[in-house]
């Protein structure tokens, strides 16, 4: 859930980010810095010069619990039900970020219920903070901005040495210009286009197994949660097979479309940057996935559900052809008058119906799907033989999420399920 935060941007000023972060590092009060960049609102808080939290408007919950799942490959009791917990304690409208933001009111419970050690939680704070950090020092030109001071007090569980944070942020996106051919943001969605023995370089037939299973449109950041492991070691790993095609990079879902691309704009502190792996690796150390962690092993065990309605069997060839059966479970059904109860007993994630059919058309069969409670959200793409013969308007009509032309294509198909798949 994203609160709408209606700013006032009359009451900001406007500078360069080495400016701003200058006047940072030296300010001494208890303060928040809040920037606003593309209806993108950051939350910068810092004390006597220290950086003590750092967040933006951008989904902070499903940032939070991406990083405490990663934890939690290491912290048993970090499981699904605690990760959701501080969402459903704190989650409010980002008025209160300034003072006493949702999330790290979050973290604040999580380490005195006892889910968090201290050193956990320092790592935590360090990784959310990074990631926030990463975007921020990418907006270009002048922004808008003001220094908001503390009214009330905020519970430190650390402080981090604001230069040195900014160096080794610098030092990461320098890195991530390694990959700017192909990835421009830690955002993006590598996913499995074509089937190859060795699909990953220098891994076993194991190893890719598990780690093509988790390309279907997982971000960078999300499957260095999965895998336990640093994103920038995930694009370390994965860019031969980006450059050779055999992975497609796709652009960010909303709301990470808003941030800006990884292209560090200035050298803030006048550091020499020649970049290493021990640079920007911190804490996150090693070149092995862990293929073993509670997350990785989680995620392996569902796949997606795929349905097909339609009278054409080229099409539920091409259909379970197109589909690697290690990422995904087919259902294809010829007679739409059979689909009804075959659905509800299969629970599909995303369906595929055809709009000419004997017995029951395409569009009254969407209809009934859509005024039952098991397929109220569910995906539907129609099928048609004519290329954007069904327009939005009747898709709309009839409870359709989108349309494709057949015969299916391999590239098509999948873009679509991309694009609507969770």
């Amino acid at each position: 859930m994203n609160h709408i935060y209606s700013v006032n941007t009359e009451t900001f000023l406007s500078d360069t980010l080495s400016n701003v972060l200058s006047q940072l590092s030296h300010f001494q009060e208890h303060s928040c810095l809040q920037v606003v960049h593309n209806s993108t609102i950051f939350f910068i808080h810092f004390n006597e010069g220290k950086l003590i939290y750092a967040t933006n408007s951008l989904a902070p919950f499903e940032r939070l619990e991406r990083h405490l799942r990663r934890l939690g490959n290491q912290n048993s009791q970090l499981d699904s039900s605690i990760i959701k917990q501080p969402r459903l304690k704190f989650e409010n409208g980002l008025e209160s970020y300034i003072q006493l933001p949702s999330d790290y009111q979050g973290i604040i419970w999580l380490s005195e219920q006892g889910y968090l050690d201290p050193q956990e939680a320092v790592t935590l704070l360090r990784r959310i903070t990074r990631e926030v950090f990463e975007s921020f020092l990418c907006l270009s030109d002048a922004f808008q901005f003001k220094f908001v001071p503390k009214t009330e007090q905020m519970t430190e569980l650390c402080r981090f040495d604001f230069k040195a944070y900014v160096g080794q942020c610098q030092k990461r996106l320098e890195a991530w210009q390694a990959f700017s051919e192909k990835i421009w943001s830690s955002y993006q969605r590598p996913y499995l286009v074509t089937e190859k023995t060795q699909a990953i370089r220098n891994f076993t037939a194991e190893q890719n197994r598990t780690i093509c299973k988790l390309l279907k449109g997982l971000n960078f950041r999300q499957i260095s949660a999965i895998l336990d492991r640093d994103e920038l070691i995930i694009a370390k790993i994965l860019y031969p097979s980006i450059l050779d095609n055999t992975i497609v990079v796709r652009d960010p879902k909303p709301p990470f479309d808003r941030l800006p691309k990884l292209v560090l704009t200035e050298n803030i502190f006048d550091l020499t940057l020649q970049t290493s792996e021990l640079d920007w690796r911190g804490e996150d150390s090693g070149f092995q996935f862990n293929f073993h962690s509670q997350e990785t092993a989680h995620s392996l065990e569902s796949t997606w559900k795929v349905a097909c309605v339609d009278n054409n069997p080229l099409t539920h060839l091409n259909l379970t052809s197109y589909l690697q059966q290690d990422l995904f479970i087919t259902l294809t059904i010829q007679d739409a008058l059979d689909a009804f109860a075959k659905l509800i007993e299969f629970q599909p994630h995303i369906i595929l119906l055809g709009t000419n059919m004997a017995n029951l058309d395409g569009s009254e069969l969407c209809t009934l799907l859509r005024n039952h409670n098991d397929f109220k959200v569910v995906p539907i793409v129609m099928l048609d033989e004519v290329s954007q013969s069904v327009s939005q308007n009747k898709l709309k009509r009839m409870g359709a999420t989108d349309s494709l032309t057949k015969p299916l294509k391999r590239t098509e198909l999948l873009d679509m399920i991309w694009k609507y798949l969770p």
